[in-house]
């Protein structure tokens, strides 16, 4: 079984953070890029206090392809 440190140490492995960037709804989300290719990957970082999409999670995936595309936000 895995630690959480060891989990965390293997994301870190393969995602690298680009940014981090809020959304009109208040929640908060990392832009990540996954290693070793160039795929986008955007993860809910952080819900919004009045954030009323009930997809958004933390830890979601809500948007995966290349940053220059549009409809990164949910």
């Amino acid at each position: 079984m895995h630690s959480s440190s060891a989990t965390s140490n293997h994301a870190k492995r393969h995602y690298a953070l680009d940014a981090l960037q809020s959304l009109p709804c208040g929640c908060v989300a990392g832009v990540y890029r996954a290693k070793p290719g160039e795929i986008g990957v955007v993860a809910l970082e952080a819900r919004g206090p009045h954030c009323l999409h009930r997809h958004h999670r933390a830890g979601r995936v809500i948007g995966l392809g290349s940053p220059d595309e549009s409809g990164w936000e949910d």
